[in-house]
């Protein structure tokens, strides 16, 4: 670990000196924030120890001036403050740990471990992050990292659950051993049983040779489950018996295999009502739901923006071999207003748009294409989504889609009544009575959908093929 230390007290940096030089980390002294500042922009380091026998006042512009160079950086604030002063100091250094002086081994010994897992967490999994929201769940992370449990992990599509998952296994006692992503969401009930057990040759039509699963690919490692919700019943079964067991089966095979596998799930869904709906089984809901981690939305984290901003810029130059270029912090400001329902994921798309289409290394709110803009500008005059169930909204919008189509058939059917135009011309299925649909919203949703089905079916002639298009439905 690259460390830089701000201080002009002898004992604190003879303490950092023996510590750092028993661990093999490599150290850096300022006794002033004019020498460090050039240090912290020039170099990568992994944490930075800010000492109050620097004045307060000059650690402040110190890090105001380097807050971007700060982002993936760790702060550790060194005392005597009361509780008061290291809180207030605290935010306007972006500390994340403070300790008080002097710093005597085995508690400065725990707060540097919690450093150097916080950065390992930030260079290898890209988790960053000031927000409450996130300083939770990262000391979350740090916390259970090292344990065997299984986890779940909610939230929003684009919010960044992969990233989560991969910063449990970065602090894990199997950071050593693989890490195996499946979207459980991609792959069909046949293959998803294959990708993650494996087959035996001949098992099913195809199966030309032997695989193997990614449980048996991921043994005493961790294999992450993304999309959860969307497993069949019949998989649900055989990924029970792999939590509960430790022991899996090939598909078409016979042979017990041993596994030693820890499970991250993830899924945007509420998996609470697929167990009341009989969609989830309630065993395999608890055996995977041992803690759960939910990741905030990004506009409930907006002060988070701007360091996802300066990360994207970033590393967008890394792997396109382009100068750095960065954002304004006007800019930046402003984009933390909007409420980005694709979350990161969304974020990340558009930075990189702006990256791709504007020239100038300081891009101003002027510099970014009035294209890109005006979509983020549209879409945050949206309403904020619900606090609700995906599924749940998407009943919901199909249920309001079936009641406007229902009040347009029956506006078509009026006026055709209305112009007196035969039923052969008008399209309706010969020999078949229009009847009138009883307006009433006590309809169950069902109801609603057989009418709405058989209204069409008779303005189309009783064409299947063209009702279903009409519907935006399967034929």
């Amino acid at each position: 670990m690259n460390i830089l230390l701000l201080s002009t007290d002898t004992e604190v940096i003879s303490s950092v000196r023996d510590y750092t030089h028993h661990n093999n980390h490599l150290l850096t002294v300022a006794s002033e924030t004019d020498r460090a500042k050039p240090e912290i922009e020039s170099r990568s380091y992994d944490a930075v120890l800010m000492d109050c026998s620097i004045r307060p006042s000059e650690l402040i512009g110190f890090s105001s001036k380097t807050s971007d160079a700060l982002t993936e950086t760790v702060v550790l604030l060194i005392g005597p403050l009361d509780h008061s002063q290291r809180e207030q100091l605290g935010k306007r250094l972006f500390a994340h740990y403070s300790i008080d002086k002097p710093l005597r081994g085995k508690a400065f010994s725990e707060v540097m471990h919690r450093v150097m897992m916080r950065s390992t967490i930030v260079r290898k999994a890209n988790l960053i992050g000031r927000s409450t929201a996130m300083e939770e769940t990262i000391q979350t992370i740090i916390q259970i990292g090292p344990t065997t449990i299984n986890i779940l992990i909610t939230g929003e599509s684009g919010s960044g659950k992969e990233v989560i998952a991969r910063a449990i296994h970065t602090v894990s006692k199997r950071s050593d051993k693989p890490f195996l992503a499946v979207n459980c969401a991609a792959l069909a009930k046949g293959v998803l049983e294959s990708e993650l057990f494996g087959h035996e040759k001949g098992s099913f039509t195809g199966a030309n040779a032997r695989r193997i699963g990614m449980f048996e690919k991921a043994n005493n490692g961790i294999i992450f489950l993304d999309e959860i919700g969307e497993i069949p019943h019949s998989t649900q079964i055989m990924l029970l018996r792999v939590l509960e067991e430790q022991e899996i089966m090939r598909v078409g095979g016979t042979e017990i295999i041993p596994v030693d596998v820890r499970v991250i799930a993830a899924t945007n869904r509420d998996l609470d009502e697929l167990v009341e709906r009989g969609d989830f089984r309630r065993d395999l809901y608890y055996r995977i739901k041992v803690l759960e981690i939910n990741v905030p939305p990004l506009r409930k984290r907006s002060e988070d923006i701007p360091l996802f901003i300066d990360h994207i810029a970033s590393n967008y130059a890394q792997t396109n071999n382009t100068p750095a270029r960065r954002f304004d912090e006007s800019t930046k400001s402003y984009l933390s207003q909007f409420p980005w329902p694709g979350n990161v994921r969304e974020l990340r798309n558009f930075v990189e748009s702006c990256l791709a289409l504007t020239t100038n290394r300081i891009i101003r709110l002027e510099d970014i294409p009035e294209h890109l803009l005006s979509r983020q500008t549209n879409q945050s005059n949206l309403p904020v989504p619900a606090e609700i169930a995906s599924d749940h909204a998407e009943r919901e919008l199909i249920f309001r889609t079936l009641l406007e189509l229902k009040r347009d058939i029956g506006e078509i059917r009026d006026f055709l009544f209305e112009h007196s135009i035969p039923r052969h011309t008008a399209g309706a299925y010969p020999g078949v009575e229009v009847t009138p649909v009883e307006s009433t919203t006590e309809r169950t949703f069902e109801e609603m959908e057989r009418l709405a089905i058989i209204d069409s079916l008779r303005l189309n002639n009783g064409n299947r093929k063209i009702t279903a298009e009409m519907l935006g439905i399967g034929e």
